[in-house]
């Protein structure tokens, strides 16, 4: 699981797995808020919401954002392994929404999951989300 250095080869049929960057994350309020207040996709699992708003900033790789409250998670180790498993989640998937800033809103239930379950959810809503991204390129 090593990431592919600036000059390495891919091999073929491979994806190189991309670090996780302080490029890579919504950090401050305002970004929040712009994806928040209008997001151009609003993808929801059972245990959490999903909202995509297009890049604002020039950049070729997705943002991302997670948001557990504690009121939905109440240990706060619940809610750090939730975040850990987002933000895995999009680093080895954010090849498929390079365009989106995100923001995954945890909901009840999201820590009663298991990793497989939780995945698998993130997977569903993560395909939807990409689909849009080719959509909106191609046209």
């Amino acid at each position: 699981m090593t990431t592919i250095k600036e000059g390495q080869k891919v091999p073929e049929g491979k994806i190189p797995l991309s670090p996780f960057t302080k490029q890579h994350r919504l950090s401050g309020r305002i970004d929040f808020e712009n994806v928040m207040k209008a997001p151009l996709h609003r993808l929801g699992a059972d245990v959490f919401l999903l909202l995509a708003q297009t890049n604002t900033l020039t950049q070729t790789h997705a943002r991302l954002g997670i948001i557990v409250a504690k009121k939905n998670v109440k240990r706060a180790t619940r809610r750090n392994w939730v975040k850990r498993q987002c933000r895995e989640y999009f680093r080895r998937n954010q090849h498929k929404v390079s365009q989106f800033d995100i923001v995954i809103l945890a909901r009840k239930g999201v820590a009663d999951l298991s990793h497989d379950e939780l995945t698998e959810r993130l997977n569903t809503v993560w395909k939807k989300l990409a689909k849009y991204g080719r959509l909106s390129s191609s046209a």
